[in-house]
């Protein structure tokens, strides 16, 4: 039999485990013009967390009883379809599922062998990537001399969008969780200063590693980081606003103190969500994959095994236990 993860009941506050079934399901019939994947890998990301409510503003939430989707990275196990064989490789908004069914084939996209790693369809060449690039180098615009802070800097689109601001010349500072991320960011990816965010005070940190003001703030958590970058922003900063990650489980809106700033000190700050961009991606890869093949550029992936384990690497991931782009596997390469 096949299995799927499905969202069992919608979440108030902090979702849990049990929000999420494990459940049997039919093998999927395979009709004229349809392609059969065997899945490969689940990619786990922050705005799951939105569509297991009604879903944000820019995409639908998901149905009671029906499998949680989001891009998955698969083999073509049969087809009925021209356009794609057995052996190949592709990914799409697909089912968390062993096995899934793509009627005519419509919303797949080969994977280039070329591009090296196939999981980075979805990490470092796919839409993390392109956030990152998007946020950093087009919205952000950093120069040589500028400063640039970066929260969540040791996550899936932190670690790249510091290291796209550093090859522009760009100071880079981020913030992390833990330790070992900070650690990471310094260490592996380049950035020229990180720090704890839960061990030290945050207007101390800046003060101490953006000594002159930070020029450009990549946001990816919101909230309380938010409300310091503004302090600490210099006249003319740019905030590319990619994420809040920290109120996506409150129930209710804080709101952001401080946005006089935004007046007083002119500074742009710029929302943005992906899919608006997507048009770019070929463009994207076409740039960035040498500098993962070369090893200039630097990418983590965690990895879980299983997908009975999908939901818990998923909250995981949302309470930042994970460095970089976390995945799960539920069939070999």
């Amino acid at each position: 039999m096949n299995q799927r993860i499905v969202l069992a009941q919608r979440p108030s506050g902090w979702v849990d485990e049990a929000c999420f079934a494990l459940e049997a399901c039919a093998e999927p019939a395979v009709g004229p013009e349809d392609v059969l994947l065997e899945s490969i890998y689940l990619s786990t990301d922050p705005y799951l967390r939105g569509r297991m409510n009604a879903g944000p503003s820019y995409a639908p939430g998901f149905a009671l009883g029906q499998p949680i989707v989001s891009r998955v990275i698969a083999r073509v196990i049969a087809s009925n379809n021209a356009h794609f064989q057995v052996g190949d490789v592709v990914w799409g908004f697909l089912a968390w599922a062993l096995r899934s069914v793509v009627p005519r084939g419509e919303g797949l996209h080969k994977i280039d062998p070329a591009l090296g790693r196939i999981s980075h369809a979805v990490s470092a060449l796919g839409m993390p990537g392109l956030t990152a690039w998007v946020g950093a180098i087009e919205i952000g615009q950093p120069a040589p001399g500028d400063t640039v802070y970066v929260s969540s800097a040791a996550g899936a689109v932190g670690q790249l969008a510091g290291q796209f601001a550093r090859r522009a010349g760009a100071r880079v500072v981020g913030s992390a969780g833990s330790d070992d991320k900070v650690a990471y960011v310094r260490d592996r990816c380049g950035f020229d200063a990180a720090f704890n965010y839960k061990t030290t005070d945050l207007d101390q940190a800046l003060r101490t590693h953006c000594p002159n003001g930070i020029d450009l703030y990549f946001d990816n958590v919101g909230g309380a980081t938010l409300e310091a970058a503004l302090r600490h922003a210099n006249v003319g900063a740019r905030f590319p606003v990619c994420g809040m990650i920290s109120a996506y489980n409150e129930v209710g809106d804080a709101g952001i103190k401080g946005l006089q700033a935004v007046l007083s000190k002119r500074i742009t700050m710029t929302g943005f969500i992906i899919y608006d961009h997507v048009h770019k991606l070929a463009a994207y890869q076409a740039r960035v994959a040498p500098w993962l093949r070369s090893g200039e550029l630097v990418f983590h992936e965690d990895i879980v095994q299983g997908l009975e384990r999908a939901p818990a690497a998923l909250i995981g991931m949302m309470k930042g236990e994970a460095i970089g782009k976390r995945l799960v596997q539920v069939a070999a390469e």
